[in-house]
């Protein structure tokens, strides 16, 4: 899966709005299908995020958060079906608000996890995009 990014213009400082990124109680606000979402250990590098989402019968995955570098960037690593996924996010000060840039990046293991890719790249890529966008909504920007 080639690399994906979104990008959303904030009107909060990246000290505001880095919480949000990985927090429990901030993210349940902001992503969609999540059936439930918990944190492992103290947030920062190591810790490992719990999801539980509405998709496929019910998605189980484990981030662990392998760069945390508040309030720059954070970054979480988590597989399923095969593929190893990496998420990143970097926050980027815009005047007085921020730029947050949310990257993807997906790779297979196997043919079935390659064949698995190009099934949910589209859906997954609207997700984030959607997603990003509720958090400007929750974020008042």
């Amino acid at each position: 899966m080639p690399s994906f990014s979104h990008s959303v213009e904030l009107s909060q400082s990246p000290e505001q709005v880095f919480p949000w990124l990985l927090d429990e109680d901030k993210v349940p606000q902001w992503t969609s299908d999540l059936q439930s979402y918990s944190v492992s250990g103290p947030l920062g590098k190591g810790a490992v995020a719990h999801q539980l989402l509405n998709v496929a019968g019910g998605l189980k995955l484990d981030l662990e958060i392998t760069s945390w570098d508040p309030p720059r960037s954070a970054e979480t690593r988590f597989e399923t079906n095969g593929v190893k996924v990496t998420s990143g996010y970097t926050l980027t000060p815009n005047g007085g608000g921020t730029t947050l840039t949310q990257t993807m990046d997906a790779k297979a293991s196997g043919l079935t996890a390659r064949m698995l890719i190009p099934v949910v790249q589209g859906r997954l890529e609207k997700k984030l995009t959607q997603d990003l966008e509720r958090l400007r909504e929750v974020l008042g920007s």
